[in-house]
């Protein structure tokens, strides 16, 4: 094949020159031709793509659709059911909603019920004429002296750095209309969360972005400063992610922009790595004491911690210094395994973590085997989308939940999987000034808003549906899931409450 295309390739110019020589107008074809000739000649030479050595020019395509597979399946091969990390179907309840467009169905459901690890909802022959709940709740513990009235949905953690200043803004407006809280992920407090005046949870990862020394240390003065603001309302320690636990995080050189580093007190144009681990505390004890120094410098505000459970002995362990101590975080916000990042190892992103609903139960568990569960609010994160996503967490015994990538849904995201190269076709996840414009904040804050207005109150009638009148009667036993092919079990068989263990 090899030989052949030299062979070929020498003739052709040889033809091609006795052409122009004859017929100037040839140079037409010529200006076609040589080019994809010197392509062509590349990819022989080239030494470390075998398909395209093997294949000169003709092996592109492949390399080309091998880059765009996932988008290739997207539009044209995938059904609605199909597609990862979300399908269209719930991709599309986000659309509308925030659209605010007609956000019913017909036909039937295209999710099948004989499948096994399907899950539904039971609901009452006498649905309930009123839903009476604000859906908020209270977080502070009795060490807390300012306490914050939280939206049960509310966003999770995305770094301006990881996403865009516009995608910023858009969030922080959508925010500040519906009326939950933004969480700033751990690239530092910026501008853009203090544009529409949003509350913000103030979140702080292991490199201390925002509120660290030159040298990469907690800085206490730094913090104060931005936890003394009025629009944070909550303080959350980041001590591992979802996606990545264990591993720390990655801001990739194309998107450490001059103000991102500022914001983040790190040299520009390099590639961040969070570390693994905090320097600030190294067990149990050392995180107590942080919790409660960072309390006392936020005067008393809700002190958090957020993690991704992996060896379940240490979560007990932790809970039961806690109690020991009688002094505790204000919050916990559990991360599910399947939760998303901007950037991750490939072993911590596949392999590492406990899922959301064996977590949730889990840590609910083990706070109230150790009788703090009433000092501290859970919140869940891990692909919370729909009403039925929040009933779920909240029956398994979180009090909140987050969620991100819904909210990116909302913006616009098209889940092109491109958020780790700059390269977001949708303006969300790029540094890049030409595809950030395609952002308009004043319409997307607006649809931010839609989701999360819609969404509560599709949580406000499926409660209706299954005859409860508030969260009070939220149960495990009101959700099913298929367990093989002839039988099922409520979630009150699979996850057995603590008093019953």
């Amino acid at each position: 094949m090899r030989r052949g295309f030299i062979i070929m390739s020498v003739l052709l110019v040889l033809v091609l020159a006795a052409m122009l020589i004859l017929y100037p107008l040839w140079w037409g074809v010529a200006l076609i031709i040589i080019p994809l000739l010197i392509l062509g000649l590349i990819d022989y030479c080239q030494k470390s793509n075998n398909i395209r050595r093997t294949y000169p020019l003709f092996g592109r395509i492949t390399n080309l659709l091998e880059k765009q597979r996932h988008v290739f399946q997207e539009i044209v091969l995938l059904n609605r059911a199909e597609g990862k990390p979300f399908n269209w179907i719930q991709k599309e309840i986000i659309y509308k909603r925030a659209a605010d467009a007609n956000k019913s169905q017909p036909f039937g459901t295209q999710i099948p019920y004989d499948k096994v690890g399907r899950e539904w909802f039971t609901h009452s022959t006498y649905p309930v004429k009123e839903v009476n709940d604000d859906f908020r709740v209270t977080v502070g513990s009795s060490l807390c002296t300012q306490p914050y009235s939280s939206s049960i949905l509310n966003l999770s953690g995305m770094s301006y750095g990881s996403i865009s200043k516009n995608a910023t803004l858009a969030l922080n407006g959508g925010a500040k209309i519906a009326g939950f809280a933004q969480n700033t992920g751990e690239g530092g407090f910026t501008p853009y969360h203090q544009e529409y005046g949003a509350d913000i949870i103030f979140q702080i990862g292991t490199g201390y972005f925002g509120c660290r020394t030159k040298e990469g240390n907690f800085d206490t003065e730094k913090f104060r400063d931005i936890a003394l603001h009025e629009v944070v309302k909550m303080i959350e320690i980041k001590i591992s992610q979802g996606a990545k636990p264990g591993f720390g995080a990655i801001l990739p050189a194309k998107k450490n922009t001059e103000e991102i580093a500022k914001f983040r007190v790190v040299e520009k144009g390099k590639q961040i790595l969070s570390p693994p681990h905090h320097s600030a505390f190294g067990s149990d004890e050392e995180m107590i004491f942080f919790i409660d120094k960072l309390r006392k410098l936020s005067n008393g505000k809700p002190i958090g911690i957020k993690l991704c459970i992996g060896q379940k002995d240490e979560f007990d362990s932790m809970a039961q210094s806690l109690a020991k101590n009688q002094n505790y975080p204000d919050f916990i916000a559990i991360d599910g395994a399947e939760g998303g990042t901007g950037a991750a190892h490939m072993e911590s992103l596949h392999w590492a973590g406990l899922p959301i609903v064996e977590a949730i139960h889990f840590a609910h568990s083990t706070l109230v085997k150790h009788k703090i569960r009433d000092e501290i609010k859970l919140m869940a994160a891990g692909k919370i989308i729909s009403a039925f996503d929040i009933y779920r967490m909240l029956a398994l015994g979180a009090d909140a939940c987050y969620s991100a990538r819904g909210m990116m849904f909302a913006l616009g995201c098209v889940q092109s999987l491109k958020c780790n190269l700059d390269k977001c076709p949708t303006g969300i996840t790029t540094m890049e000034p030409s595809r950030v414009k395609s952002l308009v904040v004043e319409d997307k804050k607006a649809k931010v808003a839609n989701y999360h207005k819609n969404t509560m109150e599709a949580f406000k009638e499926l409660l209706g549906s299954m005859g409860l009148e508030n969260r009070k009667g939220i149960q495990k036993k009101y959700i099913v899931r298929r367990i093989n092919e002839t039988e099922t079990k409520t979630y009150d068989e699979i996850f057995v409450n603590p008093s019953k263990e």
